[in-house]
């Protein structure tokens, strides 16, 4: 930076500083990072765990991703989203009988140095800690959540969850095989699946699968949540679940940057940086800033690198034009980048089908999907920026309502107000005020609750919400504590099946379906569906899902957002990932941000 450049910037700070009530405006921050790239970006809520097989959550993912290495990853450049291997040399050999797969591990990979290690160093990976951590992600002691996921796809991979069920916690794996995993050398292994499957290694990119080493969760047991030691591109310098999260380049990570890209990619300076190491960024900052204006504060003073626009900054800073597409106004396209990607989430309402009210009135269910306007939601609370759900299936993802050309309800006052009275209820008399639970206490929650509160009035339906921490949120989820839960799914991976299996029956809690639905008839299609490929056969069976859906109501469909988000001019290689929250490892910083 120029002395020019530097007296015009401390200029800047003062006054914002006047402006803002501020101390400074990250003079002194700057001056104590020692040539660092530091990159900054703040975390919405606390993460709840950081060892993979136990973390459910999104705020835990976004850091565990970043910790550890799964054995395949999405490609980061590459439209539609693909798998492309990680840990691995090559992506899977498959056999002849589409069964089988070789993984052969990249040779020279090695853990973070940590005091679990003889030495504190790090050791080399191997194909025992790859059928460990697998072993691991199956234990009934360890996960609770992410199981269902995998279930029914490994030979003898579901009878040993049953043992260790049995077993209680602290099982030797060692001491029990499983059929379908079988090491061939000190970095290969193969795995027999139950039947060809085409999401056979779907799971094996997700961030609870990440590979750990038996060495640090014993000597942290418990506490591994805390501490933890992966193979990933950065490492923990500074834990803190309320305060802010500091991440170190790991400098001997093993990944390189794609060397392909997606049309435009290449005339867009995303393939500049091409088949070099990564990652660039030295240090990753994350602070907990749970309400959007701070951080926005925080953003134009360049103290975040990165965030989304929430819905009140939005119209000063933005427009959704009439071809639908989102733009930022001339003022602000001068000072940042930004993305419009719509996301891989649905967004629902969870009915508790345990709770007396809602158990066996179907009716009922009806008159609340009825009573809502979700399109004016969107306009007024999103800013336009969600498309209303048809299916449980987001758009982007095959088999949406966009290949079964299936519609949801449209608000119907009048057929609302039948619904009720058929469930026992004219104009809402007798009906007891329901609880809506949030997880999340935000200006936003309260907001988007006050309208749902007002629709449902206008048909006699009384309701309250409570607002919890997350953390709380999941503990009423998880012990079946509430009626209707404000609750959201994003993919796993890009398959419907993700999302159907959000009411299959045998995934009630513990597991993803929070409704406790369970539908013989959606069961049975759900079973014949899960290892189907995409086209006509497979969207008809879908449609008839969807139907089932619609008429028994488990989930109060709402809709698919789009995800739109400014960063600062001087990152390079920011491409909006829907499958890779937070792609530390790629991004670049480059010379100072526009101000």
């Amino acid at each position: 930076m120029t002395t020019t450049a530097h007296t015009a910037l401390l200029a800047l700070c003062l006054s914002l500083a006047v402006l803002l009530g501020s101390t400074g405006c990250g003079e002194d921050e700057a001056a104590s990072n020692d040539g660092k790239k530091i990159f900054y970006d703040a975390r919405r809520s606390a993460h709840k765990s950081l060892d993979p097989p136990k973390q459910f959550d999104g705020a835990s993912a976004e850091i565990v991703m970043n910790v550890f290495d799964t054995l395949v990853e999405y490609d980061y450049l590459a439209r539609p989203y693909r798998l492309a291997p990680n840990l691995l040399e090559s992506m899977p050999e498959k056999s002849a009988d589409g069964r089988t797969y070789i993984f052969r591990l990249r040779k020279g990979v090695h853990f973070h140095d940590d005091p679990s290690f003889p030495g504190g160093k790090g050791r080399e990976l191997n194909a025992d800690d790859a059928i460990y951590s697998i072993k691991r992600f199956a234990d009934a002691n360890v996960n609770l959540k992410s199981w269902v996921l995998m279930a029914g796809f490994v030979e003898g991979l579901d009878a040993f969850r049953e043992k260790t069920r049995e077993l209680g916690k602290n099982v030797d794996y060692d001491a029990l095989e499983v059929a379908g995993l079988r090491k061939l050398d000190d970095h290969s292994f193969e795995v027999e699946f139950t039947q060809e499957n085409p999401l056979a290694l779907f799971p094996f990119a997700m961030t609870s699968l990440s590979i750990v080493p038996r060495e640090a969760v014993e000597k942290y047991g418990e506490d591994f949540a805390n501490k933890p030691v992966g193979t990933g591109p950065f490492q923990i310098k500074q834990y803190a679940r309320r305060g802010t999260m500091i991440l170190e380049k790991n400098p001997n990570y093993h990944g390189r940057y794609p060397n392909e890209g997606a049309p435009g990619d290449a005339e867009a300076g995303l393939l500049e940086a091409a088949g070099k190491p990564i990652p660039f960024l030295d240090e990753i900052h994350m602070p907990l800033i749970e309400e959007p204006q701070p951080a926005m504060l925080k953003f134009r003073k360049a103290e975040l690198d990165w965030i989304g626009i929430d819905k009140d900054n939005f119209p000063n800073m933005a427009f959704k034009a009439e071809d639908g597409s989102f733009h930022l106004k001339d003022e602000y396209a001068r000072l940042y980048n930004h993305y419009a990607e719509p996301s891989l989430a649905a967004e629902y309402f969870a009915f508790n089908l345990q709770d007396p009210l809602f158990k066996d009135n179907k009716a009922l269910r009806q008159a609340f999907a009825l009573a809502i306007d979700t399109p004016a939601f969107i306009d007024l609370l999103l800013n336009g920026r969600a498309l209303p759900l048809q299916t449980i299936v987001p758009q982007p993802i095959a088999g949406s309502e966009e290949d079964i050309g299936f519609e949801y309800y449209r608000q119907n006052r009048e057929l609302a107000r039948q619904k009720l009275a058929e469930a026992g209820y004219p104009n809402g008399e007798g009906l007891p005020e329901v609880v809506f639970e949030y997880r999340a206490a935000t200006k936003d929650a309260r907001q988007g609750f006050e309208f749902i509160r007002n629709e449902l009035a206008e048909v006699g339906i009384r309701a309250k919400a409570s607002f919890n921490t997350f953390s709380a949120f999941l503990k009423k989820i998880e012990t079946g504590n509430f009626q209707i839960a404000s609750s959201g799914w994003q993919a796993d991976y890009p398959d419907a099946e993700n999302f159907y299996q959000l009411v299959y029956g045998p995934n009630r809690t513990p597991g993803p379906n929070s409704s406790t639905f369970a539908n013989p008839e959606f069961d049975a299609l759900y079973e014949q569906t899960r290892y189907m490929e995409n086209g006509p056969e497979r969207f008809a069976l879908f449609e008839r899902m969807a139907e089932i859906m619609k008429d028994e109501v488990p989930l109060l469909l709402r809709y698919n957002g789009i995800a739109f988000g400014i960063y600062q001019k001087n990152l390079h290689n920011l491409k909006r990932h829907m499958l890779v929250d937070k792609p530390y490892k790629y991004i670049d910083k480059v010379g100072e941000p526009v101000l």
